[in-house]
């Protein structure tokens, strides 16, 4: 849950300074954004900390990119992957995402980009 949640604020902020970093979209599950293919490809590790075993090649980002990412998951990480679903449940892309649905329900609506272009551009602008 923790890396979908990261994921989410990654792709939030980047795209707010214009950098996808995701093609895929979010989804607003019961629980928060999720890209279904990460769950999928992530799912067995369940609460547990992802493994030394995953392989990434930074080479794919650029130095700019990989610092923000870097700076992001400072600002988040330090939280639990419940308190950064209970974070995502207050803001405007899942909530418009879910629209009427009751929280306690699934959902595969899709976040757009645009939502969080919107949102995550307006935090930038409130922090400075």
């Amino acid at each position: 849950m923790k890396l979908q949640k990261l994921c989410y604020y990654a792709q939030g902020y980047m795209l707010a300074q214009g950098t996808e970093l995701f093609e895929e979209d979010f989804q607003a599950w019961q629980h928060g954004p999720v890209i279904p293919a990460l769950y999928r490809r992530y799912k067995d590790y369940g609460w547990r900390s992802i493994g030394a075993d995953v392989v990434f090649d930074a080479a794919e980002l650029n130095a700019e990119v990989i610092q923000e990412v870097t700076d992001i998951v400072a600002a988040y990480g330090r939280y639990d992957g419940a308190a950064l679903s209970t974070m995502t449940h207050r803001e405007a892309p899942w909530i418009d995402a879910r629209g009427d649905l009751p929280e306690d329900h699934g959902s595969t609506a899709l976040i757009s980009k645009d939502s969080l272009r919107a949102y995550f551009s307006t935090k930038l602008a409130a922090n400075g």
